[in-house]
This record gives C-alpha cells, sequence and structure tokens, in this order.
C-alpha cells in the first residue's frame, strides 16, 4: 500500500498557506520552508506584501537552526522548526515587521495549523488506500456483490456484477435496486425484521433479459449499530449447481482410459462412444446389468464439450413413481406437503449445460414418459407445482437393460420416447463376449481390493482361473468385482461354488469346509489332472452336449472327443 510522500506533503503545505495566509496574518509578511541544508522549498507571501523580503540570500547566511529568531533590517525572522513526516526535518521561517512575541504567536498558530491539515491529508490517504484495498478484494471474489443506502441506491458494485448483469458500472450505479430485483420491498420487510436472505433463488432484470441467481443479503450497520444501507451477493444458479454438484457427487470420474479390456469388441465400443462423445444429440445405451454403462457414460461425458460442467445421474428404476417427476424437474415452494421452502431444483436443472444420465430408462412408467419426452423436445420443464417455464441445455444420455423395442411392442415404454433417446445407440458387449478380458480385470480388481482392504494379493491356482475363465457371468464385470473382493477378503480360499452359495443362500465359507474345498483341493493336483477334472465338470453342467462343452471350453468337438477318451472321461448324460 502506498503512503504520503514528502513533496506531496510540502505541495500540500505550499497550497495551503497560498490560500489561507491572508485571513491568518493581516499584516505583510512571507513565509519560507527550508529543508536541513538550509535550501529553499517554497515561499510564500501575503497580497500586502508588496515586494520579496529583499535580503533572501541573507536569510540564509543568517538562518542557524540553533536561533529560534533575529533581525534583518526591519524584518523579524521567526524560525520554527517543523517534522512533517517521520525523520523529515524542516524549517518553517515568518518574516513580518511585527515585534518578537507577535510574531511567534503566529508562527504557533501556522505550524499548529498545518500540523492538523498534514494529519488529515495523512488520514485521509489511508482512507483511500483502505477503500482501494477493499474495493480489490471485492473485485477479486468470484461473486457479485452490490451495496445500497437505505433509499436501495446502488452505491457500490464489483467487477463480477457488472460482468454477470451484462450492465457497466457507470450504469449500475445511477439505478435503484428494486430496478433489479422484483420483490426488493420484501426482501427489506424480511431485514427490518432482523432477519437474513440467505440463499434464496431469484430473478434479476438487467433490461434485456431476466437471469436466475441464488441470492444473500443483510443489513449494513455503524458503529452504533444504526443501520446505514443493505449489502447484497449473488452468484449464477447454474454456478450454485456446479457447486452443490461437485460436492454431492454429481461428477463424472470415469474417462474412457478406464475401460479395462483389449478384446474386439471393447475396443469398438469405445471407439465408437469417443467418436459420438461431442455430439449433442442423446444416447441410448444398452447392456446387460454390470457391463459398465455408466463408466461409458461417464467418459463420453468427460470427453465432451461439457465436461467442465455437471455430469448428473438418477436411476428411473430405484425412484417410486410418485417422487420422479419432482426429482427430475424440481418443485416450487408449497408444491406439497414437506416441500422445502423455497423449492428445490430438479436434476434437469443441476445437470443445465452438462450431462442427464437417465439409468435404467425402460423401467419409467409410462405417464412420466409422457413428461420426460416434452422436456426432452421443448429444452425446457416446470417445476412441480410451479408454472414458470425454465429452458435447459442438457445433453441426455439414456441407459437400460432391456430390449426397448420389444417394450414398445408389449406396450410398456413409448414409440416416440424410444426414437427421441436412441438417436445414437451404443451397445456394451457382455463380460462372456469378451472373455479375453477376464485376466485383465481379475488382476485389477485383485490390486484394487488389496489395497481397499489392506490385504495381500491371494494366490490363484490354474484351476481356479480356469474355472472363472469357463464361467458365463451372467453378472458381468459387477459380478466379477464382487467375487474378486471375495477372493482377497478369504485369502483366495473360496471357489466359484461357494462364492454363488454365500450370494444365494449366506453361508459362512469359514465354517463350511465344502465351500473351500474346490480351490484348496485342486490347488495341489497336476495339470494333466486339473483338466480332466474341469471337463468332466463341464460335461455335468451342459448334460453331455458334446457342441455345448467343447464351445465353453473353446476348443472343437474333435479335440474335446480325443481328451474325453484320453483321460477315460464317462460322456453319459447325468
Amino acid at each position: 500500500m502506498g503512503k504520503v510522500n514528502i513533496h506531496q506533503i510540502t505541495a500540500h503545505i505550499n497550497n495551503y498557506l497560498s490560500i489561507n495566509l491572508d485571513s491568518l496574518i493581516t499584516e505583510p509578511c512571507q513565509i519560507f520552508l527550508l529543508d536541513v541544508n538550509k535550501e529553499i522549498v517554497f515561499n510564500c507571501k501575503s497580497s500586502l506584501l508588496q515586494h520579496d523580503f529583499p535580503q533572501i540570500n541573507h536569510l540564509q547566511k543568517h538562518f542557524n537552526t540553533k536561533r529560534t529568531y533575529f533581525e534583518i533590517q526591519d524584518y523579524c525572522v521567526n524560525i520554527a522548526y517543523i517534522e512533517l513526516l517521520p525523520n523529515h526535518k524542516f524549517y518553517l521561517c515568518l518574516v513580518i515587521k511585527q515585534n518578537t512575541e507577535q510574531a511567534r504567536s503566529l508562527l504557533n498558530l501556522i505550524v499548529a495549523l498545518l500540523q492538523e491539515s498534514i494529519q488529515k491529508i495523512i488520514q485521509q490517504n489511508i482512507i483511500d488506500k483502505n477503500e482501494q484495498f477493499t474495493f480489490a478484494i471485492m473485485n477479486a471474489v468470484n461473486f457479485a456483490v452490490l451495496s445500497t443506502n437505505l433509499n436501495g441506491d446502488i452505491l457500490y458494485a464489483n467487477n463480477q456484477a457488472c460482468r454477470q448483469l451484462n450492465i457497466r458500472r457507470r450504469d449500475l450505479i445511477t439505478k435503484k435496486i428494486s430496478e433489479l430485483i422484483p420483490n426488493w420491498q420484501r426482501i427489506t420487510q424480511t431485514l427490518s425484521e432482523g432477519n437474513e436472505i440467505q440463499n434464496e433463488e431469484t430473478t434479476i432484470d438487467n433490461g434485456n433479459e431476466t437471469l436466475n441467481f441464488n441470492l444473500n443479503c443483510s443489513a449494513i450497520t455503524d458503529i452504533d449499530t444504526t443501520k446505514i444501507g443493505y449489502v447484497v451477493t449473488f452468484r449464477s444458479i447454474e454456478k450454485v449447481y456446479q457447486l452443490v454438484n461437485k460436492y454431492t457427487g454429481m461428477q463424472a470420474r470415469y474417462y474412457f482410459n478406464d475401460i479395462i479390456g483389449k478384446s474386439k469388441l471393447i475396443r469398438q465400443a469405445i471407439q465408437y462412444a469417443q467418436t459420438i462423445s461431442n455430439s449433442p444429440s442423446t444416447i441410448l445405451i444398452e447392456g446387460e446389468s454390470g457391463t459398465g454403462k455408466e463408466v461409458f457414460a461417464q467418459s463420453i461425458h468427460n470427453a465432451s464439450n461439457r465436461k467442465h460442467n455437471s455430469f448428473v445421474a438418477i436411476n428411473c428404476a430405484a425412484i417410486s413413481e410418485n417422487l420422479i417427476e419432482s426429482e427430475l424437474f424440481g418443485y416450487d415452494d408449497g408444491a406439497f406437503t414437506g416441500a422445502k421452502k423455497g423449492g428445490h431444483p430438479g436434476k434437469f436443472e443441476l445437470a443445465n449445460n452438462g450431462t442427464l444420465f437417465l439409468d435404467e430408462i425402460g423401467d419409467m412408467k409410462p405417464n412420466m414418459q409422457v413428461k420426460l419426452l416434452r422436456a426432452i423436445q421443448e429444452s425446457s420443464i416446470t417445476r412441480v407445482g410451479g408454472n414458470k417455464v425454465i429452458p435447459v441445455d442438457v445433453r441426455i444420455i439414456a441407459a437400460t437393460n432391456k430390449n426397448l423395442q420389444e417394450e414398445v411392442e408389449k406396450g410398456n415404454f413409448r414409440m416416440d420416447l424410444f426414437y427421441r433417446i436412441s438417436v445414437i445407440p451404443l451397445h456394451i458387449p457382455s463380460l462372456r463376449e469378451r472373455k479375453g478380458d477376464l485376466p485383465a480385470l481379475i488382476r485389477f480388481f485383485l490390486n484394487q481390493k488389496s489395497l481397499k482392504l489392506q490385504k495381500d494379493i491371494p494366490h490363484i491356482g490354474y484351476s481356479v482361473l480356469q474355472q472363472l475363465l469357463d464361467y458365463d457371468w451372467p453378472g458381468n464385470v459387477r459380478e466379477l468385482e464382487n467375487y474378486t473382493e471375495q477372493l482377497v477378503i478369504f485369502n483366495g480360499k473360496i471357489s466359484l461354488d461357494g462364492f454363488h452359495q454365500l450370494k444365494n443362500q449366506g453361508t459362512n465359507p469359514m465354517k463350511d469346509s465344502s465351500l473351500l474345498q474346490a480351490t484348496e483341493s485342486t490347488s495341489d493336483l497336476t495339470l494333466q489332472e486339473n483338466e480332466k477334472r474341469h471337463i468332466t465338470l463341464t460335461l455335468k453342467k451342459h448334460m453331455g452336449n458334446i457342441t455345448q462343452v467343447a464351445k465353453s471350453l473353446g476348443i472343437g468337438r474333435n479335440t474335446l472327443y480325443q481328451k474325453i477318451k484320453k483321460y477315460n472321461i464317462s460322456t453319459n448324460k447325468e
């Protein structure tokens, strides 16, 4: 912060004396300001003095800091020490035709007045600098700030206020706050009752358009607690929603690089998804439960031009029919019993300028499908209990594990909504269609779960690994993740059959040794014994169907017959 310098002070004194000298001294006189080197800084004479003091050179010659008075011809010279600023010493000389006592009194008066004037300029400079500092602080914050007097005249506006309202500062400070905020009278009434306005949604009219903001307002008081005005802060409602989404998990955290797999089918799905990421068209992701539809949805969002905005997900099957409308579209104050004061934004508003992920859309009820279709078509919503149309810019990504075309034929899903959301279809392959990715997925989940559970990675025997590769994984990646976590928990001592029994019956594998047998008994078998045992189990699973067994094992029928003969395995259907 800058300070008052000595040049400003001496200029101020010169100006002060030039204006006030005649009123202070009614006799002809002249005042000199000298520095410690006897150099004259300035001199000022009264209007009654016709000519300059004729003996300026004599003044400097006879000047002595130890003297307070001396005479030159008919003039007496009175000297006063004055420290204008710390470590800045000067001497003020009054030259006048007066007796010594009167001259000394006049000089002391002038010194006192000058020191008072200097203190005022220093204090004013501090105030100015503080105001500048305060103004700089207000301009550094990322929300809008306005201040008004009690009459509602806008006195101050920071840069964000001008920017968000799209009004120049010089125009803004000529307005009344009520011109911008229609309900200002209600706000001041609330404040007069000793309350504050906090996080209230409001509209502000800048003369060209009506904007939506989150508003806070409180009264300003002086040191005597007398109310002298109001301070208003506000943020764009979209920025508030983004902040809410950030701290409530409504952000996409997966990227295409997070998708594990190098099989042809998954690479094709990823490349296709990357291609369509920037398109504003709606996407319908189809795939079995557990295949990673939301992972793809988040990756698409993070690869799009909306990646810096919200990703909001809602499971259409998890919310009851009477709540899903308010969840999607929000509700206004008093819309129903128990509604929050001030209303509540829905997922569409929270996802504005971002992505809305509608999971399990195939389970949405028909009456809700109509309202969703209208919102997508009109790019606007109306809150429950409200009548204001709110425009929204949302990219829709829907997902389902159902065949929506069959649901349309059955009358369970609207055909017009189906065509609206399936502009860009994306199919996610099941895990059984990309078994080549199983080893990489198993390694990934083993590492992830061991870190999470703070346990060592268990050893997985060949036979167990072969079981995992041969299993169809109807629950897909989610089921594999669940089983891998149990492998880590039980130190690798739980079979796939034990996993299913634990899942279906809740049996404790540590107490039921049969659930651990498959892992423990096969770990000491030879490779041929493991292979024989695995073929036998697969034959039983498919009831002796050679074609199905060969397909499950990934070998040809002739190869399978050779191994059956080699190991003398019975092919009777049991």
